[in-house]
């Protein structure tokens, strides 16, 4: 039907007419603003907060070494770091893709072995005697140069850090005891995490950021037939 079939319908009173009209205007009305073959706007996922966030204070807490001579003794890294600049990689789920993100940053971290920069392994679990086993297991796999520890509390950590357990990393970044960077990950990915928390590791030391080239680990010497 035209459009000037529909105006005569109106004016005739035609039922039909005026319904046709009203639904041509609610076309009309709903594609304002949207440019021709451009889809609709994705809807943005909620953010996701874990731990103390940017500017926020960190406070000590306690963990349990449990790899090299240092295996079964407590520590508090916040404390030995006294305010120099501190990693703290909390990890909530062991898969491998958040195993493979903490080698990655703190393989990275303990590299910047020149500068005072403090870094360390946070595992969450409910059983730590397990957690333990599996170190012992995995420790091929595990980051080298920095602390692997166990959280003396429990899966949720440190009370006062208010971490999120639905996620599977949480890394801080830390100078002057307070926040510098906060990545809370739901689904760790080494090519899009890695740099940013290594971005964020060097900027709180005064370094350049490493390309993902230079978090990729080096090939190991040959081995003899």
């Amino acid at each position: 039907m035209s459009s000037a079939s529909i105006r005569r319908a109106v004016r005739h009173g035609s039922l039909l007419g005026t319904l046709i009209l009203l639904v041509l205007l609610a076309i009309a009305h709903s594609s304002l603003g949207q440019q021709p073959g451009q889809p609709p706007e994705a809807s943005q996922p909620p953010a996701v907060f874990s731990g103390p966030q940017v500017g926020e204070k960190v406070v000590g807490f306690r963990v349990r070494e449990l790899l090299g001579p240092r295996a079964g003794m407590t520590r508090d890294m916040v404390a030995e770091a006294n305010g120099q600049a501190l990693v703290l990689f909390f990890l909530h789920e062991v898969t491998r893709p958040s195993v493979g993100l903490a080698r990655q940053v703190l393989t990275y971290a303990a590299s910047l072995k020149d500068e005072p920069l403090h870094a360390g392994l946070v595992l969450l679990s409910s059983d730590a005697t397990a957690t333990e086993q599996w170190v012992e297991r995995a420790r091929g796999a595990l980051p080298t140069g920095v602390p692997i520890t166990v959280s003396l509390d429990g899966k949720e950590g440190p009370g006062s850090y208010g971490l999120n357990r639905n996620v599977a990393v949480t890394v801080l970044v830390v100078k002057e005891n307070r926040v510098t960077a906060n990545f809370a990950l739901v689904q760790p990915s080494l090519n899009v995490d890695g740099p940013k928390i290594a971005a964020a590791i060097a900027a709180a030391v005064g370094r350049p950021a490493p390309s993902l080239e230079d978090l990729q680990p080096k090939p190991g010497p040959a081995r003899p037939r």
